[in-house]
This record gives C-alpha cells, sequence and structure tokens, in this order.
C-alpha cells in the first residue's frame, strides 16, 4: 500500500480529515511515532511522513510555538512603543531615585525597541531579552521601594530561609 491507500484507511476508520487525526494524536494525545502508527494501523515511516507534514512533530510544535511566542512579544513591544520618542529630553537628571527610575524606564523602551528590530537567533537577541528582564526587575524593586514594600518583602523572604 502506498501513503494515500493508508489515509483513505484512517480517514475512514477515524471519519475526519487526517490533519484532523494527526493533531489528536501528536498534540493532543501526544504519542510517539511508534505508538501513534500502531494506533492509526500505518507504518511508522508513513505516520513520521504525516507528522512532518503537518508540523506535529515534538520539536516542530515547540518551534512553532516558540515563533508565536516571539511575535506575540514583538507586537506587544511595538503596541507599547508607538506613541513614544526615544528621543525625547529626560524629565529628572542627577544622582536622584526619580532621575534613576526615569532612566531604567528609557533603557526598557529602548530594549524593548531594539527587541523589534533584531533578527531571531543572533546572539543580540539572547542579550537584549535578558537586559529587559534585569530592566524589569529593577524597575519592579524600585516601584517597591517607593511604595514601602521592599523592606517588608526581604524581612518576609529572609525569615524564612533561615
Amino acid at each position: 500500500m502506498i501513503d494515500l491507500d493508508y489515509k483513505i484507511i484512517v480517514e475512514e476508520k477515524f471519519g475526519k480529515p487526517l490533519k484532523d487525526v494527526m493533531y489528536e494524536v501528536c498534540v493532543e494525545k501526544e504519542l510517539e511515532k511508534w505508538d501513534g502508527a500502531k494506533l492509526l494501523g500505518v507504518p511508522v515511516k508513513t505516520f513520521v511522513a504525516w507528522r512532518s507534514r503537518f508540523r506535529y512533530g515534538p520539536m516542530q510544535i515547540q518551534a512553532d510555538q516558540a515563533k508565536k511566542m516571539r511575535n506575540q512579544t514583538t507586537k506587544k513591544y511595538k503596541d507599547e512603543l508607538n506613541d513614544i520618542n526615544l528621543q525625547r529630553p529626560f524629565e529628572h537628571e542627577g544622582n536622584t531615585l526619580k532621575a534613576f527610575k526615569e532612566l531604567i524606564e528609557r533603557s526598557l523602551e529602548l530594549e524593548k525597541y531594539k527587541r523589534t528590530i533584531e533578527t531571531v537567533g543572533t546572539v543580540p537577541v539572547i542579550e537584549t531579552i535578558w537586559k529587559i528582564g534585569m530592566l524589569e526587575s529593577v524597575l519592579d524593586a524600585i516601584i517597591q521601594f517607593e511604595s514601602g514594600k521592599l523592606y517588608d518583602q526581604y524581612m518576609f523572604e529572609a525569615r524564612y530561609l533561615k
């Protein structure tokens, strides 16, 4: 038999298109190629070919999900920066907490902008992602400090580490 013969048999047996059957078997049930082929009654070679064609292989699913998340993040950053002028003058200067906070906020905007224009798979992308996370953490700490919660959080966590 050829793959087309198997396709007809599987679609008749499960009462739905092959792509839907493969989605159920590979994505929902997460069956390996041997178990999936056995369930469908097809050779492993045929099952693997179908799985690859529909991008339901484990690595393909992960890659597609990562790409989707990258695109969502890039869109989110573009939306956040839509009305932001990176060249605008600073409101605060000097060695004050307000000036430091503004510099962190502006640095975060700059890194997010860089993230929207970088090519996936390059070292600068990883560095930019790391910087965004670090800047967000620093900004969160400043906000907690300003609200008087940072000290309490530290004491709470330190108390439970003993």
